[in-house]
């Protein structure tokens, strides 16, 4: 069997591949050598991607800020169905999302681009993952590692005496990347039965202070905590819907929810 991986330079990405490909043939895909939408050589570029069984697209920029940004993130997922479509081939399309979607505060450009992309794929040959936030744990250490990267540099900072970081944050239902591996995997194996959207969360709701609090613990930094609950009372509501337009740090000093939606839950 033969996986295609887009964004296989990512947190994500990069584990997936070096997991899958101890059992599968995987072929990487970077989307930054990708022809423009209106470059003819864009068919042959979506070719070599649809020659495979499965496909998952890992790609994003979570980030997002220039053209080209919001249409890896909106716009290539659709096209690339689209393309599996119109060759008539029976290829199974995983599309990695983000379960910021079905939070109705987060306003960000990048959950507005990961809610766009969903509207434009739903389809019978697409499979829909949104994730939650993803550590990777070892040996009881939170490694420096996708969002959580921010952290490590933070505390790694040599000049600060004490480390100040807001509280609480937001309240999060993380998930250790080797549980989506396997997961994955096992919806590559079939050992579960398939659905259309899955929102995946863990099993315990943490804080981004709990977060913080454990990095900054094993390496032995002082800290200072900032009770933003106490001003976020006094915040106007044009103000907090402005931040909440904002991208990761800045919304972390409102307190939002990821774990209160009502659809259905898959938790690892």
């Amino acid at each position: 069997m033969k996986i295609c991986i887009t964004g296989y330079s990512g947190f994500l990405g990069s584990y997936l591949s070096k997991h899958l490909a101890k059992k599968f043939t995987i072929k990487k895909v970077n989307l930054r050598k990708m022809p423009d939408p209106e470059d003819s050589d864009l068919n042959k570029f979506l070719d070599k991607i649809t020659n495979s069984n499965i496909i998952i697209n890992c790609a994003a920029s979570l980030n997002p800020r220039t053209v080209r940004d919001f249409f890896i993130n909106q716009d290539f997922p659709h096209i690339l169905q689209t393309h599996i479509k119109k060759k008539k081939k029976k290829i199974v399309l995983i599309h990695i999302s983000s379960i910021n979607v079905l939070i109705r505060d987060r306003k960000d450009p990048y959950t507005i681009s990961k809610i766009t992309a969903e509207k434009k794929i739903k389809g019978s040959n697409v499979i829909i993952l949104r994730l939650p936030l993803l550590y990777n744990e070892t040996n009881g250490i939170i490694q420096k590692e996708g969002n959580l990267k921010l952290i490590h540099s933070y505390l790694n900072q040599k000049f600060l005496p004490i480390y100040p970081m807001i509280y609480p944050g937001h309240l999060y239902q993380p998930v250790q990347v080797k549980k989506i591996l396997i997961f994955i995997e096992n919806m590559i194996l079939k050992k579960r039965k398939l659905k259309k959207i899955y929102n995946i969360i863990g099993k315990e709701k943490k804080f981004l202070w709990d977060l913080y609090y454990q990095i900054a613990s094993y390496k032995k930094k002082r800290v200072l905590k900032i009770n933003m609950q106490l001003v976020e009372k006094l915040i106007p509501l044009f103000v907090k819907a402005r931040i909440k337009k904002k991208q990761n740090f800045f919304q972390q000093l409102l307190t939002i929810d990821h774990s209160k939606f009502f659809e259905k839950k898959t938790s690892l």
